[in-house]
């Protein structure tokens, strides 16, 4: 009997084995390869979650390159949305699915497998709306997507697209009809405080003060700054940011033909290093005030979330509007100047 027992016991455990290896063996695999630039190499690139920013996996940059592989498990279901981290900064978004897909050191944006594919394609087109200025459309364009499928992988990023510029009064009722899951998620959460900053600071408000240094590192706020009885364009920019580079030919003829008039202009850096915005002010011969080293406070005290942004200021201290670009902001200033 001893040896049956043994036999049906060695049997039973080798049919468990085989049960382990072919859920092994069907378990799907997601790559990704991403090229960096030399600037990158040896620093640690991480892949994490779009909506709750879990690290997923990390490993440093060698030759240029990084090498990515998610196994799907119990905790871990394709398709989902990830970003790749580089420096502190997103270097590229993908979509996590079974087969391979790459991101070269030119694009921002995986490619290879069906659904990295279409998330390119439906991101050049919104890109190719941002970079028509067109805040109306960009929000337009971003909740169609969200509302044709809620649920999707697409669903969640152009959901959180639209909390990010969209009307803060809003902000209640679109979130009352989202599904659970992405409105109880990290990402939504934290625009949904944002969308609450906006609202606390729309046109109409005081504007609030932002801590800072001016260009030797000593402590100046942009309160400081402000000439009272004179209007105020507040410029928030950083020297990495290429929209705010193109904006400032614009705003240095803002200046001249408005500030016979009463217009101040001020530059507030965030998120950018001092020697940075020192080197760009004289690059770019800005001569206007700037406020420096504001790390994220403006971020956490306006609520925006992309730069350039800017706030008009009116001579009692309130603000009057808030993220129009040069060409809004001279129709508005004709009409108060006249």
């Amino acid at each position: 009997m001893k040896k049956i027992r043994r036999s049906t016991d060695m049997a039973a455990a080798a049919a468990g084995m085989l049960l382990l290896l072919f859920a092994a063996s069907c378990r799907k695999e997601s790559k990704l390869s991403v090229e960096f630039p030399d600037k990158f190499e040896g620093k640690t690139a991480e892949l994490i979650s779009y909506m709750d920013s879990a690290v997923i996996a990390e490993a440093p940059v060698n030759d240029g390159r990084v090498e990515f592989t998610v196994t799907e498990g119990n905790s871990l279901k394709f398709p989902f949305l990830a970003q790749v981290i580089v420096d502190g900064r997103v270097s590229a978004y993908y979509i996590a699915e079974p087969g391979r897909a790459i991101v070269t050191d030119s694009t921002s944006i995986a490619s290879g497998t069906p659904l990295n594919d279409r998330f390119g394609r439906m991101l050049t087109a919104l890109d190719s709306i941002e970079n028509l200025d067109q805040m109306d459309r960009y929000l337009e364009f971003a909740e169609r997507h969200y509302n044709e499928d809620k649920e999707s992988v697409y669903g969640g990023y152009f959901g959180v697209e639209w909390l990010k510029f969209a009307d803060a009064s809003k902000v209640d009722s679109f979130l009352n009809k989202a599904p659970k899951a992405f409105r109880e998620s990290r990402r939504v959460k934290h625009y949904e405080n944002f969308a609450r900053l906006r609202l606390a600071t729309a046109p109409g408000s005081k504007y609030t003060d932002i801590p800072g240094e001016d260009e030797r590192g000593r402590r100046q706020t942009l309160r400081s700054l402000i000439v009272p009885g004179h209007y105020t364009l507040v410029d928030f920019w950083a020297s990495w940011c290429p929209y705010c580079i193109k904006e400032i030919p614009d705003l240095k003829q803002l200046k001249a033909d408005f500030g016979d008039k009463g217009l101040d202009l001020i530059g507030v850096a965030v998120r950018d290093t001092p020697d940075d915005t020192r080197e760009m002010v004289a690059k770019k011969e800005i001569d206007w005030r700037i406020l420096y080293n504001t790390k994220r406070a403006a971020y956490d005290i306006y609520g925006f979330s992309g730069i350039p942004h800017s706030i008009l200021i009116g001579p009692d201290g309130t603000i009057i509007s808030r993220g129009e670009n040069p060409a809004q902001i001279r129709a508005r200033l004709e009409e108060l100047m006249k």
